[in-house]
């Protein structure tokens, strides 16, 4: 249902309208359409896959993990020159109308304080999300059909390790596998992503901008303030039981960072969009007021305040961090799972001479126990184990 509302802005239609334009300047940001950040919709396509793994549809998991490509190359092509564009008509309606502080492609020096926050949080290069790389590269590793496959998951595997370096002990095995004179005999391995805490959220902010127009220097408007969760485990130790020892998951994505630098780029069109509908709010009032008195100043000071709503809205059950760990599938077929201080998390049940993938959700360090999802990536389909 997703990808269905998702799907026709792909290549299709345009991200911003003149019918939404204008709703949003008289009314507020939050009346367009939601249609969800790149990184969104990339984790959106990668974590359904993992779905139609679940029941054992791989056909539908490799086109899944192909439709995630798909939305990170069209964020390079369109997000950002659709963004510059959407700047560039509010900087032309604000000059028309002799409003400022919406000409910079910057954050107004009034606002930075307010998200100096964001100056250390970067996200990967052209939109990549390490997690959809490495996903996309154990499955091509696993279900590949000829050397193209192969050769397609080695390259999205080197490019999780370009993007993060922390993942690369988590990943150095599969590289030498595939890089070997024996890749073609791919031993069964289990890969297990720990998905811990959630993703950021936002906040409002309402405040009184200066605008220094022909009729009034400030109004009031509404700004989203980017918030992160810090309610969640650093680690999980995974124990096949072979005497080896726990392995500990390390860091394959920080959501975080993609969430605040895809906030980053949109906030002065976002900061710009808000002074331009504060600005026309204003002019509103003080022409109701000129035409009918204390009536008109109630009546227009009533509808910016009741319109003064920030777009808050943001895809909340993301974890805040992905992590991984790599082991060769046990025998016996279970995995013990404990976290910091030797927490028992509990055991995953995986398929004995197979690949796999075990999924690990615990969304705050105080929930009782994490969900787990066991996926079978090879072989005859073995009935899906959820917990």
């Amino acid at each position: 249902a997703v990808h269905e509302d998702l799907r026709p802005y792909l290549d299709t239609e345009a991200q911003y309208t003149v019918s939404e334009a204008i709703a949003t300047t008289a009314v507020n940001q939050a009346m367009r359409t939601y249609r969800g950040t790149p990184g969104e919709r990339i984790m959106a396509s990668s974590m359904n896959s993992l779905n139609h793994l679940a029941v054992g549809d791989r056909d539908s998991a490799r086109l899944e993990l192909n439709r995630a490509e798909d939305w990170q190359q069209d964020a390079i092509k369109r997000y950002q020159k659709e963004i510059e564009a959407a700047q560039k008509k509010v900087e032309k309606e604000a000059k028309d109308e002799g409003v400022a502080g919406t000409t910079s492609r910057d954050i107004p020096d009034f606002m930075k304080s307010y998200y100096s926050s964001l100056d250390n949080m970067s996200g990967y290069a052209d939109y990549r999300n390490p997690f959809a790389s490495h996903l996309r590269g154990v499955y091509m590793l696993t279900n590949a059909v000829d050397d193209g496959d192969r050769d397609r998951a080695r390259f999205d595997l080197r490019q999780a390790i370009q993007d993060n370096p922390t993942c690369e002990p988590a990943l150095r095995d599969d590289l030498q596998l595939l890089e070997g004179s024996q890749r073609h005999l791919v031993p069964p391995i289990t890969w297990i992503y720990f998905m811990t805490g959630r993703s950021p959220y936002y906040e409002e902010l309402e405040i009184r901008v200066p605008i220094p127009s022909s009729q009034v220097p400030t109004a009031a408007a509404a700004f989203p303030m980017l918030k992160t969760h810090d309610d969640q485990l650093r680690y999980m130790e995974v124990d096949i039981q072979d005497g080896s020892g726990p392995i500990r998951t390390v860091q394959l994505v920080d959501m975080d960072s993609v969430v605040a630098s895809e906030f980053n780029t949109r906030l002065p069109l976002i900061i710009s969009q808000e002074i331009m509908s504060a600005a026309a709010k204003a002019a509103a009032t003080y022409g109701m007021s000129e035409g009918m008195g204390d009536w008109g100043t109630l009546i227009g000071t009533v509808y910016q305040q009741a319109t003064a709503e920030a777009d808050l809205r943001s895809w909340q059950s993301m974890p805040k961090e992905i992590q991984v760990a790599r082991v060769l599938t046990p025998e016996g077929g279970q995995i013990r799972l404990s976290g910091p201080g030797g927490r028992n998390l509990g055991t995953a049940s995986v398929t004995p001479g197979e690949s796999n993938i075990v999924v690990v959700t615990l969304p705050s360090a105080m929930a009782p126990n994490p969900s787990t999802m066991s996926l079978q990536l090879t072989g005859k389909l073995i009935k899906p184990q959820l917990k």
